[in-house]
């Protein structure tokens, strides 16, 4: 067997594991995008569609999130607003929408009960004044075009599906997109896929449409009362309950501020892994389990870089086609995002960056926990 020299057996498998480990990745990731769908161009206008939007401290962005809901073609739609207990000025600007118009509702609560994760409970909360044949659940820093409504039901009757969900495409592109979402993205398609067919059923928090009667049967959100992944783990329990579930990309009919800032992507990133490192086994099991994917992740990125930049021969060569995977997988992420590719060349950083920010999701958990609008997250 060729060998280079001074090259021994174990570096020359630890390349070719890495190469193809960064292969294997990327394969999965471009092809499972290729999967995933654009909204139709004919919105359809069938049913009645019951918007809830969980709020807590909001005040930078209900506003737009409400004025956009209302300008929705649909014919009947209603909008329950349910606040978590705010003390900005949120109640006081929905309160203007509510007097403005009759589709809009508020509901107050003085947040979750022991048990309950805030926005679970709100939702849940939400649901309950409600009485449309399909729930649309969105964040409130979401801003919707027109069509957006007529779109989600458009898919839902295209694909048979009962749960349509999308993400919304960003108002100001940052750093953090391609340095801490595009890896975010690969690890997710490694155990969810968009239609449910393998893994868990992928849900996006931003927007998901929901049938009334597979929302009943998969339990509701009462059945995921603790859940802080909540998106994913609903998207899945209506596929487990018999419901079929589907990723589109209706990102030109919704965007999102609430990663418009790099430093927002970063503490989204960190809450999200403290929260489900948690739900692993407790504080310190989910803080190990942090830290051990932070260090995989932070050589996972590294080690292309090294191998290509100071390696020789079968090691070099390894290190190009995993870097080259590696950009490919995100390039995929980033197209789908409707944003520029070119960053997808540092795509190893990227992977870097993502461990660090696991390893500070650890450290947060260490020292007891991360703080989200006031609560600890876990």
């Amino acid at each position: 067997m060729w060998q280079p020299e001074g090259m021994g057996k174990g570096a020359i498998l630890g390349s070719a594991v890495l190469a193809a480990l960064a292969t294997i990745r990327s394969v999965n990731t471009v092809a499972t995008w290729k999967t995933v769908q654009p909204l139709p161009d004919m919105p359809l206008n069938d049913g009645k569609v019951s918007v809830v939007i969980p709020v807590r401290d909001e005040e930078s962005t209900i506003d737009g999130c409400l004025a956009s809901l209302r300008t929705q073609r649909h014919s009947d739609l209603e909008i329950v607003v349910v606040d978590d207990a705010s003390t900005d000025r949120t109640v006081a600007i929905v309160q203007e929408h509510v007097d403005a118009d009759p589709r809009v509702r508020l509901v107050r609560t003085d947040g979750p009960p022991p048990g309950w994760a805030g926005k679970v409970h709100a939702m849940w909360r939400g649901v309950a004044e409600t009485s449309g044949d399909w729930l649309l659940f969105v964040d409130s820093d979401t801003e919707s075009a027109p069509d957006l409504v007529g779109k989600l039901l458009a898919a839902a009757a295209r694909d048979d599906a009962d749960l349509i969900t999308t993400p919304g495409r960003p108002t100001v592109a940052n750093p953090g997109w391609w340095l801490l979402l595009a890896p975010t993205n690969v690890l997710l398609f490694d155990s969810a896929s968009p239609d449910g067919s393998r893994g868990k059923a992928v849900g996006i928090g931003h927007c998901i449409l929901v049938s009334r009667a597979a929302y009943d049967k998969a339990g509701g959100w009462r059945a995921l009362s603790a859940e802080r992944a909540d998106d994913i783990a609903f998207a899945t329990a209506v596929r487990d309950a018999g419901g079929r579930t589907r990723l589109v990309d209706g990102m030109d009919s919704l965007t999102s501020s609430g990663l418009d800032s790099f430093g927002a992507v970063w503490r989204s990133q960190r809450k999200s892994s403290v929260a489900g490192g948690a739900m692993l086994g407790g504080p310190t099991v989910g803080a190990a389990a942090l830290g051990f994917a932070g260090l995989l992740h932070i050589g996972y990125g590294i080690g292309p870089v090294l191998m290509a930049l100071r390696g020789k021969g079968f090691t070099r060569l390894a290190g190009l086609a995993a870097w080259a995977a590696q950009s490919a997988a995100h390039r995929s992420y980033m197209r789908a995002s409707h944003l520029s590719t070119g960053t997808s060349a540092l795509a190893p950083v990227a992977n870097a960056a993502f461990g660090v920010n696991l390893l500070d999701a650890a450290y947060r958990s260490v020292r007891g926990g991360d703080l989200w609008k006031g609560r600890d997250i876990r």
